[in-house]
């Protein structure tokens, strides 16, 4: 009787069972898709920091490799690098008033965290890339270089004359002009010059009526 009612629960539970699995695989499957995007995304653009996809993927990193979802001293890593990165990036950069050697510093302290966090990431993912790899692995022509400073340098210029810390600078290299309005000019001149004396006193001419 006993061995009877497994087979009955076996029968009725064996599908449900199945079809939960599924659904786990399949919700593992994603996770792990957009875990992949995040690590690609970082990896694509280490060397354009400034583009979205970037900062996109790091703002999904706490969502994706959340040790308190899923658990593992893997993500914990990954998402221990990730606040180092993050406590950089909130400090700076600095302004522009200060040292370069400040900024410059400033920057190789954000590489190196990031170098961290991709080094951890790829451990969480099953890469083997060395930190040398991560760091010196990348290709970015010197022209894209150029364009994103002088980009960077418009916006921050901007941003003063929209805040009125600073002013619009303006030269005048030519005032354009006609034949008729600089004989007028010139005329007007000598008339003016001619109704003083050499001492500064002005001509005055009494007439009687």
């Amino acid at each position: 009787m006993a061995i009877e009612w497994w087979v009955v629960i076996a029968t009725v539970l064996g599908p449900v069972v199945a079809v939960q699995t599924q659904k786990w695989i399949e919700r593992a499957s994603e996770r792990g898709r957009r875990r992949q995007w995040i690590f690609t995304a970082l990896m694509a653009n280490r060397a354009t920091r400034l583009s979205d996809e970037y900062v996109r993927a790091l703002n999904l990193i706490d969502l994706e490799f959340s040790p308190k979802r899923f658990g593992g001293s893997a993500d914990r890593k990954v998402i221990h690098a990730w606040r180092a990165l993050f406590g950089e990036l909130g400090n700076g950069p600095p302004d522009d008033n200060q040292d370069m050697n400040v900024a410059r510093a400033w920057n190789e302290r954000v590489t190196e965290r990031l170098v961290d966090l991709l080094s951890e990431m790829s451990t969480a993912l099953g890469y083997t890339f060395s930190e040398e790899e991560l760091r010196r692995g990348i290709y970015y022509p010197k022209g894209r270089v150029d364009l994103e400073q002088s980009q960077i340098a418009i916006m921050h210029g901007l941003s003063k004359i929209i805040q009125g810390t600073t002013s619009l600078p303006m030269k005048i290299t030519e005032i354009p002009a006609s034949p008729e309005a600089a004989q007028l000019q010139a005329t007007l001149n000598e008339k003016m010059i001619g109704a003083y004396h050499e001492d500064g006193s002005l001509k005055v001419r009494v007439q009687n009526t």
